[in-house]
C-alpha cells in the first residue's frame, strides 16, 4: 500500500495498518489537522469520526460539547483513544468497527469526519464505492462529510492520491461537493525523524473537501 511507510508497503492493507502502530504513526500530531479546526463551528453533531486512529479529532470535538463517535478497525488505535479519553475526563464513544461496514449500521450522523481514510481505498476494486455507499447510509440528509486526504500532487501518495475529479466520480449520485482546496499536510515529528525519506519537507500536499448529502 502506498499510503504506508515504505517498510510496511509489502504487507496487506489490514496487516499494514495494524503493524504501523508498533512505531510512530505519520498521522498522529496530537490534535486535529488544521482544516478541521478552521471549520470546527460548522461541524455539528452527532458526528462520526471514520477511521479515528488514536482519537485526537474525536476528543477535540467532544471537548467542544459535540456528541462524537470514533471508529477504527485497529484495536490498538481504539485502545489508545479510550486511554486518552480517560486521561482527559472526556466521554467520547470509541468502537472497533470497519468503515467498510457502515451500510450495515443503524446509526445516523449529521457530520462525518474523514481524516485520511478515503484516500486508502482503491477505486479500481470499488472499495471507494462501497465506502461512499456506507457514508450515504449513515449521514443524515443535508448532513456533511469533511474529507482530508493526500492530493494527487504528492509524490508516492496512496493510490496516486486524490483529485477533484476523483471526488466528483465517487460522490456523483446524491451528493454536492461544496468546496475542495489544496492544503499543506502535517506529519508527526517523531515519524518524520524515523523516516526522513518519506516526506522530506514535512508538508505533503493534501485535499480538504466539504461534501453535502443531498436531501
Amino acid at each position: 500500500m502506498q499510503d504506508l511507510p515504505s517498510s510496511f508497503r509489502e504487507l496487506s492493507f489490514r496487516d499494514g495498518f495494524r503493524k504501523i502502530y508498533d512505531s510512530a504513526t505519520p498521522w498522529d500530531i496530537g490534535r486535529p489537522k488544521a482544516p478541521f479546526i478552521a471549520v470546527a463551528d460548522r461541524i455539528t453533531g452527532p458526528i462520526l469520526d471514520a477511521g479515528c486512529g488514536t482519537g485526537d479529532t474525536t476528543l477535540y470535538f467532544t471537548a467542544r460539547g459535540r456528541e462524537v463517535t470514533g471508529i477504527d478497525f485497529v484495536k490498538e488505535a481504539i485502545r489508545r483513544a479510550k486511554a486518552k479519553a480517560a486521561e482527559r475526563g472526556l466521554s467520547a464513544e470509541f468502537l472497533v468497527k470497519d468503515a467498510m461496514t457502515l451500510v450495515e449500521w443503524d446509526r445516523r450522523f449529521m457530520s462525518v469526519i474523514d481524516s485520511g481514510l478515503f484516500h486508502v481505498y482503491e477505486d479500481q476494486k470499488d472499495h471507494r464505492g462501497r465506502y461512499v455507499s456506507g457514508l450515504a447510509h449513515v449521514l443524515m440528509p443535508g448532513g456533511r462529510l469533511y474529507l482530508y486526504g493526500f492530493s494527487d500532487e504528492t509524490p508516492s501518495a496512496p493510490g496516486g492520491g486524490i483529485s477533484r475529479q476523483d471526488l466528483e466520480n465517487a460522490f456523483s449520485d446524491g451528493w454536492e461537493i461544496e468546496s475542495v482546496q489544496t492544503v499543506a499536510g502535517e506529519i508527526n515529528p517523531a515519524f518524520a525523524a524515523e523516516h526522513p525519506e518519506e516526506y522530506p519537507d514535512g508538508k505533503p500536499k493534501m485535499i480538504f473537501a466539504i461534501i453535502r448529502r443531498k436531501e
